[in-house]
């Protein structure tokens, strides 16, 4: 009976993850996810922090997952202390290159602090990631004295 069971669930997922051609969202296994001050040439994050001041030049949001066979398109909410929505952006993510054997897609957002309004608008932040139009996450972060927990 537990056979029948796995078996079943086996091709409920297989069935479910190859609906149009790519995998659908739930089972894409998000890698990672951080705040970071930077990214380097190769995409990845740089001093991984959920604290910044009013000194550093950006905050970024930087995201990993496994890619499939078709582009995904991602955008950021930021917004300020007060609630107020404070930048959108957007990335897209394209499929996966079976030549080169990337599996993973990388994207980041970030916002200026440094010189611009941010600067001046210390407290606790978020941002909020969408893929496909769907939230992925939330993240929480501070510009100034007061600190965020991971």
């Amino acid at each position: 009976m537990n056979k029948i069971k796995f078996i079943l669930a086996f091709f409920a997922v297989i069935s479910t993850a190859s609906l149009g051609g790519a995998i659908w969202f739930p089972f894409v296994p998000l890698s990672d996810l951080t705040m970071a001050k930077s990214v380097n040439a190769n995409w990845d994050p740089v001093y991984r922090t959920y604290s910044f001041s009013p000194q550093d030049d950006q905050a970024v949001s930087w995201i990993r997952f496994a890619r499939d066979l078709k582009p995904h398109e991602l955008e950021w909410w930021w917004y300020a202390p007060n609630g107020q929505l404070y930048a959108r952006s957007f990335a897209v993510v394209p499929p996966k290159d079976f030549s080169s054997g990337d599996w993973e897609g990388k994207a980041w957002s970030a916002i200026q602090i440094r010189g611009c309004d941010a600067a001046r608008m210390e407290g606790a932040w978020r941002v909020d990631i969408f893929r496909d139009w769907m939230k992925v996450k939330t993240v929480s972060f501070n510009i100034g004295s007061q600190y965020v927990s991971c």
